[in-house]
């Protein structure tokens, strides 16, 4: 009787000591302030000597470490940055010439607008007025050889497609594509020497004398004008329906023998909220971004803005925004230009 006594009381000793030990090493461990009330509710965690809470206890925690958002860094307020300008109020510009004139030759904008500069692909304005005056066969196919291709840096053309005369000028004013630009030129009937001397012929007519070219694609960075020639030149390139209509068009798409070609025109400004009439892009390392385009304002008044040596692309066309919106909002309205300034 003495030994079950003792057996029976040695248990509860143990037992004892066990739930003692147990309350020591896991009540300190409980965080209060990082256990959530459901888990602390539901388990019966803070309640000593309650073992069913224990294992629950190691989950529930970990996956609080591990769920627990970090703290966000607060983002600076962005610095108000008003658009440069001179002291009349005039956008200063990134660029290396600007010029907006209206439809009756009212300068409204200018920035070194007599200043001589490569105009890269702008070429093609001048090569597309003079391959009209061969009267050309729209549906005829020419097949793109080697040497059309060859050095033409941005084309998707390849030799041997079979393409016709009317989508090869889409390519050429839409998506500046050089080698279509010297398949027309070769198949045309006028070889590209004389092809050039007409080209520089016909910007003397139109009172340009300070640009010249020396071959049709606008490669060469000795393709030269300035921003106020090349508003004149795409006010003559666009008095052509066919011009006009085409450097309009956001997309255009056309099969050759091989495969189908999808153009987009490089002009942003057409996917803009600005009316665009007609203009072209253009883009050769020296040369820089360039770009001229029509534009009929909101009153119905028709300007031409020029852009050249941008630095980006981007900032291409965003200079070309600023300065068509300080014209329709301001520049309309003064007497007289007032020059920009560098």
């Amino acid at each position: 009787m003495t030994m079950v006594r003792r057996n029976r009381a040695f248990c509860i000793a143990l037992n004892l000591g066990i739930a003692l030990l147990l309350e020591g090493a896991w009540v300190p461990a409980v965080d209060a302030q990082s256990t959530p009330p459901d888990v602390a509710g539901a388990t019966g965690i803070g309640q000593p000597g309650d073992l069913r809470g224990l294992p629950q206890l190691a989950s529930a925690a970990g996956s609080s470490q591990a769920s627990r958002p970090r703290p966000r860094r607060r983002r600076r307020a962005a610095v108000l940055r008003l658009p440069a300008v001179t002291q009349y109020g005039i956008p200063r510009l990134h660029v290396k010439a600007a010029y907006v004139v209206d439809a009756n030759n009212r300068v409204l904008f200018e920035k070194n607008p007599d200043r001589i500069l490569p105009i890269a692909s702008l070429t093609k304005l001048v090569t597309t007025m003079v391959f009209l005056q061969t009267a050309p066969d729209w549906d005829r196919v020419i097949e793109i050889v080697p040497e059309d291709v060859h050095h033409s840096s941005r084309t998707r053309i390849r030799p041997r497609e079979e393409i016709t005369v009317r989508d090869l000028f889409h390519a050429a004013l839409m998506s500046s594509d050089n080698a279509a630009t010297k398949a027309l030129v070769r198949t045309c009937g006028v070889p590209v020497d004389e092809f050039v001397r007409r080209m520089n012929l016909l910007v003397d007519s139109l009172g340009v004398p300070e640009t010249h070219f020396v071959e049709p694609t606008g490669l060469s960075e000795q393709n030269v004008s300035t921003a106020q020639g090349m508003a004149r030149i795409l006010r003559a390139a666009t008095e052509s329906d066919v011009v006009s209509a085409i450097t309009q068009k956001t997309e255009y798409s056309f099969t050759s023998n091989r495969r189908v070609h999808h153009l987009v025109n490089t002009n942003r400004l057409l996917r803009s909220q600005w009316d665009i009439t007609g203009g072209k892009t253009g883009f050769i390392h020296e040369a820089g971004y360039c770009l001229v385009t029509n534009v009929k304002g909101p009153t119905g008044i028709d300007v031409t803005a020029v852009v050249l040596g941008a630095p980006s692309n981007a900032l291409r066309f965003a200079e070309a925004r600023r300065i068509l919106d300080w014209t329709f909002r301001f520049g309309l309205g003064l007497p007289q230009t007032t020059p920009a300034g560098d």
